[in-house]
């Protein structure tokens, strides 16, 4: 991290993000910030994390203050003697910024604030074999959910009915709490990728997509498959197959080095010989890790650049307003350059079901 700061010039970087917090310090509660320069780093909290961060955090002093922690925070950059110091954009509120701005004239004067962006979420992006460990461990766990799943489905049974067996399911099985709300839609609701299940029935013939995550040790791991209860017909089972080569056609031509570009174009390629270019509308993936979404994204206005080490998904989809929708998305990792799967639930045969 001191070598990314000084290589955009900041002398000192005030982190507030959750992720980064846990990510850098070890720190997993809800109330701190930290200032980190080249040579100390100071992790500030309220009392109510007194014993909690004096046992998590490490690598760092800990200041524990009944006052504003942006009050101490400008405090220690009035004394640490640094001239440039980054806040975290996308982390830091504008109220949040405007009081570190307040405090800091009377304390800290002469120190410019920068805005900075994705400098920890680039460290981030590869992950040690720890991380990759945790994420593999979330990923058995989605792919026990969604055979738990297929085990109940039947027509009649409801959306809503069905996230909650499967969110009941994870708790139960040793996730911590949902990364994002699971997803359950069917028959032409499943046109909606980002679909909230609701008191629709399963019908046969019907799809259901399924996008569920969990999250181990704060780790996350994310999964979609699309079922059928009963057998499909003929336009939906023609965009299943359609949609799951286009996930194999990413899996097996993705290397380490690629431009993520490009490995989006892997499987927009088949979806878009098959005609149905249009109907693919967000990106292939996404990173995974402390955050259900990070870096690297993987699309087509991505300027990421996939190495070994990095977690994403590989998630191509196909949606027909009024006909329905598939995804199949799949956590992976790159590895001796190849991308090696995290989540191995079945994909081949969708039917979980007869009528």
């Amino acid at each position: 991290m001191r070598e990314s700061m000084a290589s955009r010039g900041l002398d000192c970087l005030l982190v507030s993000s959750r992720e980064n917090l846990r990510y850098l310090f070890g720190f997993t509660g809800s109330n701190g910030c930290a200032v980190l320069t080249q040579d100390e780093a100071v992790f500030m909290t309220d009392p109510r994390y007194d014993e909690q961060s004096r046992s998590e955090v490490v690598g760092c002093e800990v200041c524990v203050t009944t006052t504003a922690l942006w009050g101490l925070a400008a405090s220690r950059l009035g004394t640490c003697g640094v001239r440039t110091a980054g806040f975290e954009a996308e982390a830091m509120t504008v109220a949040t910024l405007s009081a570190l701005e307040s405090h800091a004239k009377g304390k800290a004067p002469d120190i410019v604030l920068v805005p900075v962006q994705q400098l920890v979420e680039t460290v981030r992006a590869v992950k040690d074999e720890y991380e990759i460990a945790a994420i593999s461990s979330a990923s058995r766990l989605v792919d026990g959910a969604i055979e738990h799943a297929r085990s109940i489905a039947q027509v009649g049974m409801t959306e809503r009915a069905l996230a909650w067996e499967i969110e009941r399911w994870l708790r139960e099985h040793g996730s911590g709490p949902m990364p994002f709300p699971p997803i359950v839609a069917s028959g032409p609701h499943c046109a909606h990728p980002h679909a909230t299940p609701c008191d629709i029935e399963f019908c046969c013939g019907d799809p259901v997509l399924i996008d569920i995550g969990a999250v181990v040790d704060g780790y996350c791991s994310d999964l979609s498959r699309t079922l059928f209860v009963g057998e499909p017909n003929g336009t939906i089972a023609g965009v299943y197959a359609t949609v799951l080569a286009a996930q194999h056609a990413a899996m097996s031509g993705i290397r380490s080095g690629m431009n993520a570009v490009d490995a989006d174009a892997l499987a927009r390629e088949v979806v878009r010989d098959s005609g149905y270019g249009e109907a693919f509308g967000h990106g292939l993936g996404h990173g995974v890790g402390l955050a259900i979404h990070e870096r690297p994204t993987v699309s087509s206005l991505s300027k990421d650049v996939l190495v070994d080490g990095m977690v994403f998904t590989i998630e191509p989809g196909i949606y027909l307003p009024g006909v329905g929708g598939v995804r199949i998305e799949d956590t992976v990792v790159l590895r001796g350059s190849e991308v090696q799967t995290l989540t191995r639930s079945e994909k081949r045969n969708p039917v979980c079901t007869t009528c």
